[in-house]
């Protein structure tokens, strides 16, 4: 919105509201309740337990606006623009129609009130007569609004004079803790707390003011500062007056006790008015919000707004929502919930501010600086008082917010801001990381963290499921490729970024570097299968002139990241002249102690059923922890059967292999139902004439070159996947 039309101020845009949202009905009916049940000791401390949720709040609130600019939406923007579209959509949502019930809540208080005077009026004739009056102020302006909400601020100054010059009837001492005799302590908070739940009336008008940095903390804190005074002050002049039967059994005793009565019931009927029209002045412009960020369905109807900035198609549909409520009626059933609604929004607003001053990033700069003490304690408090005025209300408030956060997850909306998000979890990895760092690593969490090379992505496609259930469900996946410079494109990019360092060429991205931008395109794609199960990937394309030193260079950087990877997965090629190339990358992983695996793909048989995977094992192998996670891993996915093999040259042999194999699967905790064979004969010929499998595993013997391993591929004519274990393996983790 236009500076032109930011045009209300602190007292008239902020405080105002959120002070006559505050004084409110229940200061007037049942304040007197409260003092009369725990004295005015137990008044105070319940006042200040209750302002302790909005007090929090208000500073979080004014640590936030004077972070970032806020737009309208008030709460919903706040939380949004920091814990993410998605959590601001949940939570802004329900706010919304807290808003609007909220208003109906108000109407119907003011109904009861006027039927009471004048019993016989039709409630709903009075209901609907009184929403259609104040819906005609909102459509008109905002500004007549602000305008009729100071006469209601007069009278309700006047009834507090009339108030404090009131005498009561009788001498009374004051009584510091009073005997609860209608309702234990937590019951008298409940009836309490709505009355200080009125900062959300000021917090929506964020859209409307001048300079919400300034306007909103000022006004909502001065709001809180000064309802919090005449509070306290109502209670020791409730408690000095009036004995406590007579302030438990007369809802009206501050009528009585006041000079005038009539200013008292004219400060009633105000302070509903007040509270409904800050709700259909309000609410809107949240449910506006929530359409300019396309929350809702029809969006673009609510985001639209007149020429002077009314929400007015807002405000109309808000009406609606308010009239068919007090149609259906018995609106005090839901008034818990609404209750909840505003203190999730507050919670979040605190965890907000808690989450931005916690991870300790350079954006979170506010010029209105509170110890993280403050949201912590805020939000905390504010779902400890859900579960004490009610906790079915709470938990159905709870689980409410998360089905509405499901389905905004499932949109996938993209906000134009960013959000903390990621820097929360950067944050909790980082000290994971290095609280890792300092544990011995143990074969114990041994999980698969694959790194592959890819020389051209667009081959690998037929893999990627494979490798899925590789990894699956809590291993990771780095996949990298690199880019080939020869060396005088080499010498010409060394001659660009010397030009563009002295500024004598400004920065135009060149062929190569849009060649591997399409790199890290195809890389990303190729592994989005993989991210769809929910397996973290990450994908790099380095430049380099050498393919093998670049293997050799981003492997040593990974092995020296935080979660480094353990198993480099490779790939034979049809072409026999790239094995050289492949015996040297294994000689890398070996080197930097990875776990490896080469595949060698099958062109015509692939992976067949995804059902049998044979197992190859020999006396002493040094390779049969990785040999027997692989195929776990993939027995797990492919809900297969595991049978594991051996060749020997002798009964004895056959016997003493047959034992030991049983014991390896016994630690190594093999599903009961897979198989153990030793055969006895020459390994090749017994490889031929082995059960029919859908996957050969065999560890890689340090004489075991490409050549044996592409006579092994060819003699069991199946796709075989070759293992060399790095020795942070074991199966008997």
């Amino acid at each position: 919105m236009s500076n032109n039309l930011r045009r209300f101020g602190t007292f008239e845009g902020v405080f105002t509201p959120t002070i006559l949202t505050i004084i409110g009905v229940i200061m007037y009916l049942r304040l007197g309740w409260v003092v009369g049940n725990a004295g005015f000791g137990g008044a105070l401390l319940i006042i200040l337990l209750a302002k302790l949720v909005t007090v929090t709040t208000g500073l979080s609130i004014a640590s936030l606006t004077t972070n970032v600019r806020i737009g309208a939406g008030g709460s919903y923007t706040m939380i949004s623009h920091s814990l993410g579209l998605e959590v601001g959509g949940a939570i802004g949502i329900p706010l919304y129609l807290s808003q609007s019930l909220g208003g109906a809540l108000y109407i119907s208080g003011f109904t009861e009130a006027w039927i009471s005077i004048f019993p016989a009026h039709s409630p709903h004739l009075v209901s609907t007569v009184v929403l259609l009056a104040l819906l005609v102020i909102s459509l008109i302006s905002a500004k007549v609004a602000m305008k009729i909400q100071f006469v209601i601020m007069a009278i309700i100054v006047g009834s507090l004079i009339s108030f404090f010059m009131g005498r009561g009837g009788t001498e009374t001492n004051i009584v510091l803790w009073g005997n609860f005799t209608k309702a234990p302590f937590w019951a008298v908070f409940a009836i309490f707390f709505p009355a200080v739940t009125g900062i959300e009336a000021g917090a929506a008008m964020s859209g409307d003011v001048k300079d919400p940095r300034k306007n909103l903390p000022v006004g909502i804190l001065a709001g809180i500062g000064v309802s919090l005074v005449i509070y306290i002050a109502v209670a020791f002049w409730l408690d000095n007056l009036a004995a406590p039967e007579e302030l438990v059994s007369n809802y009206t005793i501050m009528m009585d006790i006041s000079r005038w009565r009539l200013i008292i019931i004219a400060a009633i009927f105000g302070a509903t008015l007040s509270s409904a029209l800050g709700s259909i002045v309000g609410g809107p412009r949240t449910l506006m919000a929530l359409g300019q960020d396309k929350v809702l369905p029809f969006y673009r109807v609510f985001a639209r707004k007149s020429k002077k900035g009314e929400p007015r198609y807002s405000i109309l549909f808000t009406a609606i929502i308010i009239e068919v409520s007090l149609l259906l009626g018995d609106l005090n059933t839901i008034a818990p919930l609404l209750t909840m609604f505003f203190l999730i929004t507050y919670g979040a607003l605190n965890i907000a501010v808690a989450v931005e001053k916690g991870i300790g990033i350079p954006s979170f700069r506010p010029t209105f600086k509170i110890p993280i003490i403050v949201p912590i304690v805020g939000g905390l408090w504010s779902f400890i008082v859900m579960f004490l005025i009610n906790p079915v209300f709470a938990s159905i408030a709870i689980i409410l917010i998360l089905m509405f956060y499901v389905v905004q997850v499932k949109r996938r909306l993209r906000a134009p801001w960013g959000d903390v998000r990621s820097g929360l979890f950067n944050a909790i990895a980082e000290w994971g990381a290095k609280t890792s760092a300092r544990m011995p690593r143990h074969a114990k969490t041994w999980k698969p963290n694959l790194m592959i090379p890819i020389e051209d992505p667009k081959v690998w496609g037929h893999l990627m499921e494979f490798i899925g259930d590789v990894v699956f469900p809590k291993g990771t996946l780095r996949l990298f490729s690199i880019k080939i410079i020869e060396q005088g494109v080499q010498n010409k990019i060394s001659d660009l970024a010397v030009r563009l360092f002295k500024r004598e060429i400004s920065y135009q991205p060149s062929q190569i570097e849009r060649s591997i931008d399409d790199l890290e395109k195809e890389l990303s794609e190729l592994s989005n299968p993989i991210k769809e199960k929910g397996i973290f990937t990450a994908n790099t394309v380095i430049e380099c002139q050498h393919f093998i030193e670049g293997i050799s260079i981003i492997t040593q950087i990974m092995r020296g990241m935080f979660f480094p990877p353990n198993i480099i997965f490779l790939t034979m090629s049809a072409d026999p002249q790239k094995d050289k190339r492949l015996e040297e990358m294994i000689a890398i992983a070996i080197r930097e102690k990875l776990g490896v695996c080469v595949l060698l793909h099958h062109p015509k048989g692939a992976f067949g059923k995804n059902k049998e995977i044979n197992v190859w094992l020999r006396f002493g192998s040094p390779n049969k922890d990785l040999a027997i996670l692989t195929a776990l891993q993939l027995q797990r996915n492919w809900n297969g059967h595991i049978r594991i093999l051996a060749a020997v040259k002798s009964k004895d042999e056959q016997q003493k292999a047959t034992i030991i194999l049983s014991r390896v699967a016994e630690w190594a905790r093999i599903p009961s139902k897979s198989e153990i064979s030793v055969i006895i004969g020459d390994f090749k010929e017994i490889l031929q004439k082995a059960p029919p499998a859908d996957l050969n595993v065999f560890g890689v013997s340090d004489d075991l070159n490409c050549n044996s391993m592409r006579e092994l591929s060819t003699l069991s004519e199946i796709s075989c996947i070759f293992v060399k274990d790095s020795g942070e393996e074991s199966i008997l983790a």
